[in-house]
């Protein structure tokens, strides 16, 4: 847009061939006089798509005590923007800002007057915004219901681009009945937002939308078309998606066996893993088409997966559950808890001969440890146990169990005196990677009686 120059042009012509004469107060020429404020010439910038513009003026008025005017225009945008002047925040001051609606260049002028008709010359801002190029985001509209052989519409005009880039539509059938023909192809204007298909037999046909922006291309998106009969199709439930702890075997499960089908019959089960962490090469361990598969990760991040389940005239809707496995570092610590202290008490016969007190030994006894109030409340994984104690003076049955006995050792008793023992069993609990510790004591007071 060509600069508009009428602001500074009739200073201009009053400038043009005035004489000059001295300033009545210093003695100056018109020449040397200040007659407008100027503007310093103000730096292109580049700024991305999204974030604010803002752009400063540096203004030098004739004197400090100077009432300015600000006149800053929007002189032109790029051709998809819809901004003008009125989007300026601060128009009236040396700072104005707006949030860009679209990539291009933004050139705004600036024009400052002061109290006593003195005007600046034009200034000129310019503002690239440059696109981050984020992908654009397919959206195939609604799952559809459809009577075979009638044609039915499907809408991706909700799809969209970040930046506001226009985007070109691809459409494609990703899987259909195995009674159907339709090709993978077979979408009437698949490169329009709105495309049709026309399903030749019942089942459910699954259409993919993938939109690009000319350099990225967006995730597909899948929306159904199910074409009813007698026969009902059966329903896929791929279970719910959830976080994984990072102590998570290596080899874990899916599970399907919430899908079913409405009229009772039989269904086979298909698994497909749509996408995984970059630089995965997590497999199926066991068979993809079980209800229940084993799957092995291999690095933290989603995994995403798909199950559809068939029975022998149609296939249902895929159902699609994501799992998260968190990284190791991450792992919260287990919290140990080896329960209450023990005392044992036991009172042993004694007897006398001639003022001499003999009795029996203490006897050997035990207790039960419990450390089943152990717990991994944050991540939920299993733990490891494991009991020790230092003197080697009793005897854990089963160290590494939650719950042991232990088998205390006799010794001798005196009449009338209370001798007591004690021992600190500790346990240790863990999880893949972190751990915690916690202690009993246990504590055996034997007194010979008569």
């Amino acid at each position: 847009m060509t600069p508009r120059l009428s602001l500074i042009l009739p200073a201009a012509l009053l400038l043009v061939g005035c004489p000059q004469t001295p300033d009545k107060e210093t003695g100056d020429t018109a020449a040397n006089a200040c007659t407008a404020p100027t503007v310093d010439p103000i730096e292109e910038q580049t700024i991305e798509y999204k974030d604010d513009a803002t752009v400063s003026a540096k203004v030098t008025p004739c004197a400090d005590s100077d009432t300015l005017t600000y006149a800053w225009v929007m002189d032109s945008t790029p051709l998809d923007s819809d901004q003008d002047t009125s989007i300026l925040s601060g128009g009236d001051s040396a700072d104005v800002s707006w949030k860009p609606d679209s990539v291009g260049t933004y050139v705004l002028t600036l024009v400052v007057t002061d109290q006593d008709g003195g005007v600046s010359q034009i200034v000129y801002a310019v503002v690239n915004v440059v696109s981050g190029n984020e992908p654009p985001i397919a959206d195939c509209g609604d799952n559809k219901t459809a009577v075979a052989g009638d044609r039915v519409d499907l809408d991706g005009s909700a799809s969209s681009d970040p930046e506001g880039a226009e985007i070109t539509y691809d459409w494609s059938v990703a899987s259909s009945p195995d009674c159907s023909e339709v090709e993978h192809d077979d979408v009437f204007n698949g490169d329009k937002a709105v495309a049709s298909l026309v399903p030749d037999c019942a089942g459910t046909y699954v259409l993919s939308l993938v939109v690009s922006d000319s350099e990225n291309f967006s995730e597909a998106d899948y929306c159904s078309v199910t074409v009813a009969s007698d026969n009902q199709a059966p329903i896929a439930d791929a279970g719910d998606s959830s976080t994984l702890s990072p102590c998570t075997p290596p080899d874990f499960h899916l599970d399907g066996w919430g899908s079913y089908d409405p009229d009772g019959d039989a269904v086979t089960y298909q698994w497909t893993l749509l996408s995984a962490p970059s630089g995965s090469a997590g497999y199926f361990s066991s068979d993809d088409t079980a209800a229940d598969p084993y799957f092995h990760w291999d690095i933290p991040g989603e995994y995403t997966f798909e199950l559809q389940v068939c029975d022998e005239q149609q296939c249902s809707a895929p159902d699609v559950v994501t799992y998260t496995f968190v990284d190791e570092s991450e792992n919260s610590p287990p919290t140990a808890n080896a329960g209450d202290d023990q005392t044992v008490t036991q009172e042993p016969d004694c007897e006398t001969a001639s003022y001499v007190w003999t009795c029996e030994d203490c006897p050997a006894d035990s207790v039960t440890i419990d450390g089943t109030a152990s717990i991994d409340e944050t991540d939920g994984d299993e733990l490891d146990f494991y009991w020790t104690e230092s003197t080697g003076e009793v005897t854990i049955a089963a160290p590494m169990s939650p719950t042991t006995e232990v088998s205390l050792p006799s010794f001798a008793a005196t009449y009338n005196t209370a001798i007591s023992k004690s021992w600190t069993v500790n346990l240790a609990v863990s999880d893949c990677s972190e751990s915690d510790s916690d202690s009993v004591t246990i504590t055996y007071t034997c007194t010979g009686s008569y």
